[in-house]
């Protein structure tokens, strides 16, 4: 059975996007399975990410022309946009067409984004405040979205389906996130991101309060309704600068303070809404960190130029030499430890 992932944070800038697009590539490579990233932020980062050579490509081709031309592959909006309007029952997912991914050997694949994608706001907000009611078709609106990657998973055997959301609590996030099976906390070491691990606690607890009064309804009615109960698979700790390999004192401070206000009121918070300690995974209550993941620096740029994950870059991606490619290569690998002991984590 395929399991859904959601790396969410309604705090943004804490490097979400990298992070979901690498750990597909580090599940995909070190499982040697096929996993789905699907971008469901209307801001389309992850898309730019994962098809940066080809968009690179038809953009030169697009100045020379003067026509701008189609990405390949389905939106998320082209698959939903007939079951919202009422054209059928459920998602097409034999019309959805997935895009392969630059150096994944055809195992990361790509559904992705649409900047017209914010429309289904308005569509999931009623298809939510209409849940309880004898509409069916808003009924039927409310499950798509988890139906469609269900379906998709079992059509294609994807080991894990990746879904990239933006940071915010609107209707299209809590979707994406009532849909998946765990999470992951992405954070900057900092302040606000102390803070948002407050407000993120009641955001969560209510969206899985709201959705559990339904699903007993909707299974009876046999609609593929989620749980809507994901368990809390950990902290990912990011962005950070470091030295003399250690986080630097001002991020380091943070670094321990925000576990501590997760075990505090997130994961309380996760219980009480579920009746279920089995939400948290165990080792979440000791330390709910499971990867530090220092800022990629240079490596960052590279990544959105050529598409691939941080350790696939090669001398030829980069054109670096000598004792900058080693240095580079080293981090390179390092990272590539770290997304490794991630995908333990979401096994």
């Amino acid at each position: 059975m395929t399991t859904i992932l959601t790396l969410y944070n309604h705090k943004g800038g804490v490097s979400k996007t990298t992070t979901t697009f690498n750990l597909g590539h580090a599940i995909a490579e070190k499982y040697e399975v096929k996993v789905l990233l699907v971008d469901a932020d209307p801001q389309c980062n992850l898309t730019e990410l994962a098809l940066s050579p080809v968009i690179e490509k038809l953009d030169s081709e697009a100045q020379k022309t003067g026509k701008e031309n189609k990405l390949p592959g389905s939106t998320i909006l082209d698959a939903l946009g007939p079951r919202f309007a009422g054209d059928r029952s459920t998602v097409d997912v034999d019309a959805i067409e997935l895009v392969p991914i630059n150096g994944s050997d055809d195992r990361v694949f790509l559904f992705r984004g649409d900047i017209a994608l914010s429309q289904a706001e308005d569509t999931l907000s009623q298809a939510h405040s209409m849940r309880t009611s004898n509409e069916i078709h808003q009924k039927r609106n409310y499950v798509a979205f988890h139906d469609m990657l269900r379906r998709l998973g079992a059509k294609h055997g994807f080991s894990h389906i990746l879904v990239d959301v933006g940071p915010s609590a609107g209707a299209l996030t809590r979707t994406c996130f009532l849909a998946a099976d765990m999470f992951v906390v992405p954070v900057f070491p900092d302040r606000f991101n102390h803070q948002a691990i407050g407000s993120l606690s009641k955001i969560i607890a209510k969206w899985v309060e709201e959705n559990s009064t339904i699903v007993a309804d909707f299974q009876k009615l046999g609609l593929n309704v989620a749980s809507g109960c994901p368990q809390f698979r950990g902290l990912i700790v990011q962005r950070f600068q470091k030295y003399r390999n250690e986080p630097k004192p001002a991020f380091g401070h943070w670094i321990k303070l925000i576990p501590e206000r997760v075990k505090a009121e997130l994961l309380p918070s996760l219980v009480e809404a579920t009746h279920n300690k089995e939400v948290v995974a165990d080792y979440c209550w000791n330390d709910p960190i499971i990867a530090q993941i220092a800022d990629f620096a240079s490596l960052g740029p590279m990544m959105l130029t050529s598409g691939k994950a941080v350790w696939k870059l090669t001398q030829g991606d980069t054109g670096w030499a000598g004792t900058v490619w080693t240095e580079r290569s080293e981090k390179m690998q390092e990272f590539r430890s770290l997304f490794f002991d991630i995908a333990d984590k979401v096994k």
